[in-house]
């Protein structure tokens, strides 16, 4: 036995799905047989019944799968999934799919589905040959600078680990970088490693196109889930079973500005679930696409202006208008989806500062970053994006961002009340005045809403110079006679 974790894992799992099995076919589940036809060299043809076994569990699977010890089986199984079901002439990588061929496999032609102990061990030998004589592991890595982790390893799923390069055996340059780099006597800190790991066959070479696939959308993940410097370095490691490790080189993928990405204890769940739901980031297409690769470049830049005109960029691809719609400023549809109401002027004013200050820097040239300015806008537009870009990516917005922006914009913020009143003398402005009118009349105008009315219509008499206040003379109440309703000069309407 030459792994002691994987036989213990995989002999509980099949102590419970036993268990379980049994407890179904003593309540009655029936299980169903085949007739085979077997051939004899001699004599008569003779037929047998085959109890299908596999079709038993396959209906039961769903229960299986959440047995506690479901997990640490496939954990302990890892990457050696996909060899065994290639051996076994399956198809597939998933750990749950080789698990259920292991079940198979131990109970084939049985009737009974009490544990059976040897053929455990006959199984799991075969599980063992499968990982360790008819396949060699494959290692690759990468350095990833400008993180920090508070443990020591973080399980990212499919065999991809975050891992402090002190706890591998990885090569001291990509553990300790190059010593030429550093000072003299200064202590360096071990880099974060970026390490997939898969069981190929003899023959095979290393995934290097898939660990290139995979490293490049696990740093946009990272990117996205918090803001810091992140970047891959440009050289990775690659090792077949115990050979030497050798350097290739990957895309890449700038610099890592900024403060260090720190991931603490008891964040490892939330970071998995978080690169679980933006799903896969090589689907995103049209202006949502676009705009992830400029949030990509910004993130990578060594200047903030540079970073700025990127992100810019990426927010215009989102929300900037087209030629179908109505002009809407790039700043405002920020600010409705990005700002709480009560900040929605502040923002709109920090996305058109940005925008100056992106013209500014165009009209300077490609100098350093000029001192004195407000840097801190180009943090606020690369969060904005980075904000937008997840709740895009985890299905929380649709892609269509205009028309979601529009489309708040044109709500109105509070329900309102129009109120009409007369601007000519008669019975109407007397009882606005409160000096005609019956007395229910003058009761309803008795409120501090209509004092801004009686102040109107004085301030329109005192225009008259030599004149008093004129007389009210008996007449039509207009709202009686059909035809002054048709004279837009005697009503307004204002809001």
């Amino acid at each position: 036995m030459r792994n002691r974790r994987l036989h213990d894992s995989l002999r509980s799992f099949a102590l419970e799905a036993s268990k379980l099995l049994r407890d179904d076919q003593l309540a009655g589940a029936e299980l169903e047989f085949d007739l085979d036809e077997g051939h004899a060299r001699r004599g008569p043809t003779l037929y047998h019944y085959r109890p299908l076994t596999g079709r038993f569990i396959d209906a039961r699977w769903t229960r299986l799968r959440m047995l506690e010890t479901r997990l640490p089986a496939s954990e302990a199984l890892g990457t050696g999934s996909a060899a065994y079901l290639r051996v076994n002439g399956l198809r597939g990588g998933e750990d749950e799919s080789a698990l259920q061929a292991m079940l198979e496999a131990l109970f084939e032609d049985m009737t009974d589905f009490s544990f059976p102990e040897q053929r455990f061990e006959r199984v799991y030998g075969e599980v063992e040959r499968t990982l360790y004589e008819r396949s060699r592991p494959a290692t690759i890595l990468v350095p990833v600078h400008g993180i920090e982790l508070a443990g020591g390893e973080v399980e990212l799923g499919d065999g991809i680990t975050l891992t402090r390069g002190d706890r591998t055996d990885a090569p001291d340059d990509a553990v300790w970088g190059d010593p030429a780099e550093g000072i003299a006597g200064e202590l360096r800190e071990p880099a974060v490693l970026l390490v997939l790991a898969r069981d190929v066959a003899p023959d095979d070479r290393p995934p290097l196109a898939e660990a290139r696939e995979r490293f490049a959308a696990l740093l946009t993940g990272m990117r996205l889930y918090r803001t810091g410097g992140v970047a891959l370095s440009a050289l990775a490691w690659r090792r077949t079973g115990d050979g030497r490790w050798q350097p290739f080189e990957l895309e890449a993928t700038g610099v890592a500005s900024g403060e260090p990405w720190v991931l603490a204890d008891g964040e490892q769940e939330e970071l998995r679930e978080f690169l679980a739901a933006i799903g896969d980031l090589c689907a995103a297409t049209g202006a949502t696409a676009w705009a992830l690769r400029r949030f990509e470049l910004g993130c990578g830049r060594a200047r903030e202006s540079e970073a700025l005109s990127d992100h810019l960029l990426g927010l215009r691809a989102l929300l900037d208008a087209d030629e179908r719609g109505a002009r809407a400023s790039l700043a405002s549809r920020v600010a409705v989806l990005c700002a709480p109401d009560g900040e929605r002027k502040r923002v709109q004013r920090r996305i058109e500062l940005a925008q100056a200050l992106e013209r500014l820097v165009m009209g300077d040239g490609p100098d350093d970053d000029r001192p004195g300015e407000d840097w801190t806008l180009a943090e606020e537009v690369e969060r904005h994006l980075r904000a937008l870009l997840r709740d895009v990516l985890c299905g929380y917005l649709d892609a269509d961002l205009r028309r979601a922006a529009d489309d708040l914009l044109l709500e109105p913020p509070e329900p309102f009340e129009i109120r009409a009143r007369s601007l000519r003398e008669g019975p109407a402005t007397a009882v606005a005045r409160g000096e005609a009118g019956e007395p229910a009349m003058a009761a309803a105008h008795e409120r501090p809403d209509d004092a801004g009315v009686t102040t109107e219509i004085e301030a329109l008499e005192a225009e008259a110079p030599g004149q008093g206040t004129p007389a009210v003379e008996p007449q039509a109440d207009p709202l009686d006679e059909q035809d002054s309703l048709d004279d837009p000069a005697l009503w307004s309407a204002p809001v």
